[in-house]
């Protein structure tokens, strides 16, 4: 049932309860009787079908009678602990109060929930890390818009001053003022302006300081200059083309060796093809995600995101373009089998974990049912952590 607020209620003047306590005995009986006979019709006003019920017909339902009901109801309306709708009909405002908040709670929890689900997407889609909150997603948006408006400021109103500072910080021409040295006092009796040159132009301005449009001033040919500086010219290596086929084909390569999931195509896509249209060959950037899976895997760690490679990626082609060696150094003593078997089983515990805490969102609860969890899938009942593995693992006459 929709609720239909009266024209009459002002939510800013409602009456405390606490009140009701300074009023004449008759008059709380009485308003009592209304709240009971409102709270068990289950509505805030006396209306049946539309149609308002007449002060006889809402003595009946309160239980007393019409001429004491007539007495009091002005007393009642003129502290407005009762008040009459537009079309008369008696209601209560603080039942009207109280149905705004419980439409509004709902409210927001749909857009809790709708928000939970929105987040969910998203991070399955790689968007998030999977420790991540809904606070990210939020703070993000926050930070889009510009953040809190001002003091007095509605949202609305916040976010078309940002759209006009937008407009004119992009619209607004670049000035410079550039002082033309000190002056004496013989050229200010004449007012002669002093010549400056200006990235090769003659400009005759005050020189007491002078303002220089840069927007005009690099529209300037250099042919039209004095200076024999020659003109400067972009240094930017502009992108390769490359192909689509061969993307498709990095990123394949790059989501099986880097063990990510098939979420995170899209933003692998995006990376990739950054660094091959950069001038990174595929087999160099391939390669860069190999030894840091390698690096990981030593520490029993595991990406989850393609964004954790970009920074070992550039350090790669850095040392690669340097002439530094880019081999992976051998380690100087393998590691036994025990140890291969306890950093093996690790990673799978976290796998494990990571998608039950994705599920139910509660650390605690997750730690809780751990022991069964981790009996299920035929792990160790130790916390999961590196150490506690290689100790579960570590021969006895080793761990003596």
């Amino acid at each position: 049932m929709t609720l239909q607020i009266p024209a009459t209620f002002d939510r800013d003047n409602i009456p405390a309860m606490a009140f009701l306590k300074v009023l004449p005995a008759e008059q709380r009986g009485v308003f009592h009787s209304l709240m009971d006979a409102l709270k068990a019709a289950r509505d805030v006003v006396f209306r049946v079908g539309g149609r308002a019920l007449d002060d006889a017909q809402v003595a009946q339902m309160a239980c007393e009678h019409v001429d004491v009901l007539q007495r009091v109801l002005p007393e009642l309306e003129f502290t407005r602990f009762i008040l009459r709708d537009e079309d008369g009909a008696i209601y209560s405002p603080h039942l009207v109060e109280r149905q705004i908040r419980r439409e509004e709670r709902a409210a927001a929890r749909a857009e809790k929930q709708r928000r939970l689900e929105e987040f969910q997407q998203r991070q399955d889609a790689g968007e998030f890390a999977p420790g991540a909150s809904v606070k990210t997603m939020t703070s993000r948006a926050n930070a889009a818009k510009g953040g809190r408006p001002r003091q007095g400021e509605k949202p609305e109103e916040a976010y078309a001053r940002r759209e006009r500072e937008a407009i004119a910080q992009r619209e607004m021409r670049l000035l410079s003022s550039i002082s033309g040295g000190s002056v004496s006092e013989t050229e200010n009796q004449n007012q002669f302006s002093k010549t400056v040159l200006v990235s090769g132009v003659s400009v005759s301005k005050p020189v007491s300081g002078f303002p220089v449009d840069l927007e005009v001033e690099k529209d300037i040919s250099p042919s039209d200059s004095n200076s024999t500086k020659p003109a400067e010219t972009e240094t930017g290596k502009p992108a390769l083309e490359i192909s689509e086929a061969l993307i498709s084909q990095t990123v394949a390569r790059a989501l099986k060796i880097g063990r990510l999931p098939d979420g995170q195509a899209g933003f692998a896509k995006s990376i990739c093809g950054r660094f091959l249209r950069d001038g990174i060959p595929a087999d160099v950037l391939v390669e860069a995600v190999k030894q840091h899976t390698e690096k990981m895997a030593l520490n029993g760690d595991t990406a989850y995101k393609m964004g954790a490679f970009r920074k070992p990626i550039e350090r790669f082609w850095a040392d690669h373009q340097a002439g530094v060696s880019t081999t992976p150094v051998p380690e100087p003593t393998p590691r036994e089998d025990w140890e291969d078997r306890a950093l093996e089983t690790y990673a799978k515990a976290q796998k494990i974990w990571s998608e039950a805490f994705h599920l139910q969102r509660d650390y605690s609860a997750v730690k809780r049912e751990w022991p069964e969890l981790a009996k299920k899938h035929d792990l160790p009942a130790c916390p999961v952590e590196r150490a506690a593995y290689l100790d579960w693992y570590r021969p006895q006459a080793q761990a003596a």
